[in-house]
């Protein structure tokens, strides 16, 4: 297959006229000569945007069932039997069926890292999948990316109202601090029956694997600042964004990311500590920070659009198209670690690529011409539209 005569956007903040040539699922050139081979499928992108698969960084698409699966319109990342779960992990809630159902290709998705919600506090690991099939394990990208944890006050609401713990702050950053000292000092001799837990969050205290903790203010950002000191080694992610000023230059000292999600209705009023504002998150870019756009806040499924949304809004504040397109393709693959997967458009990724009829990050006109997920069609412009 060859993509030809577009505008390629590679993710990395570049753009130029080239083709890009898909062979076994992979980009195998890019470059703006490229003829096509004889009886070599051609798509004509003349006059057309190509850009990589946008990655949700963190989604919970494909983890509500369907009306035929055993928890119909549920979400089954969402394990309220004990608010402490690092063990679990999100790719044994994915559903394919109900991921694909959302035809998330019409809107440049091809890829999540697929969470548990904000309603545990250590709620266990994240996999980064794509968004188009039936089979899970096709879908995989790559399994136990990151650990989620949470020091939302949705926790408080989804326990405290049976009136078990957490049911106050206290609680919620006591036992964060406890399970990573834990964690830090969790040595088991081969007599000891191991601890899941504490053996599931040793790779995060040991700098193995990201911590990506849920946020709702500054307040919670400081505490979690705080208590990561005596943790070095934690490659620290912080998510959502809400009070962020755009000083917080620990963040750029430590080399902590930054993903942001965006409530669907705001958690405070203007001008509250906890007010939300696309300026610190352009500051914050420019201090070097890495960040990731996601879709909504709140642990429900959210629209589809939300990231090119997102992606839009940043636009009005930082005004370079390439620099806000890293921030839903290159960004979350590297705070997913898939960045040698997925995320650019260079030799030897994953063929994940949509064409668009114009740039979607400068006007609101551009729509989805062609979709691929490692190089096969996953949306057409012309499709019929089965989203949910």
């Amino acid at each position: 297959m060859l993509i030809a005569n577009g505008t390629v956007h590679d993710g990395r903040g570049s753009a130029f006229p080239a083709s890009v040539r898909i062979e076994d699922s992979k980009i195998t050139e890019v470059a703006p000569d490229l003829t096509a081979r004889e009886g070599e499928e051609v798509f004509d992108a003349t006059g057309m945007e190509v850009m990589p698969g946008f990655v949700q960084a963190l989604g919970h698409w494909g983890v509500n069932g369907s009306m035929t699966e055993i928890r119909p319109s549920s979400q089954d990342n969402d394990e309220l039997s004990e608010p402490i779960t690092p063990e679990l992990e999100a790719f044994y809630a994915f559903n394919g069926r109900a991921a694909s159902i959302q035809q998330l290709g019409a809107w440049g998705l091809t890829a999540q890292g697929v969470a548990p919600t904000d309603n545990n506090l250590f709620g266990g690991t994240i996999s980064v999948v794509g968004l188009s099939g039936v089979n899970p394990y096709d879908l995989l990208i790559k399994r136990n990316v990151a650990m989620a944890a949470s020091v939302m006050g949705t926790m408080r609401d989804a326990y405290g109202k049976r009136g078990v713990a957490p049911q106050t702050r206290m609680w919620i950053f006591t036992h964060f601090d406890e399970q990573l000292r834990q964690a830090a000092a969790y040595e088991p001799t081969p007599e000891e029956k191991p601890n899941d837990k504490l053996a599931a969050l040793k790779p995060v205290v040991e700098g193995e694997m990201p911590l990506i903790v849920s946020c709702d203010g500054p307040v919670a950002v400081a505490h979690v600042r705080d208590i990561l000191e005596k943790y070095p080694k934690v490659k620290l992610v912080i998510a959502n964004g809400s009070g962020l000023t755009g000083n917080e230059d620990w963040m750029v000292d430590r080399d902590v990311a930054l993903i942001v999600r965006v409530p669907s209705s705001p958690l405070e009023e203007a001008g509250s500590p906890a007010a939300f504002s696309w300026k610190p998150i352009a500051k914050l870019m420019e201090k070097g920070v890495t960040v990731a756009l996601s879709g909504e806040y709140s642990n429900s499924l959210g629209a589809r659009e939300d990231l090119i949304w997102n992606a839009a809004e940043l636009m009005k504040v930082l005004h370079d198209e390439e620099r806000v397109l890293t921030t839903i393709t290159a960004a979350p693959a590297k705070i997913l670690g898939v960045e040698e997967t997925i995320g650019t458009i260079e030799p030897g990724k994953r063929a994940d690529i949509c064409v668009w009829s114009a740039n979607p990050l400068k006007t609101y006109n551009a729509h989805a011409v062609r979709t691929f997920q490692a190089g096969e069609v996953v949306y057409a412009e012309g499709d019929e539209k089965t989203c949910m």
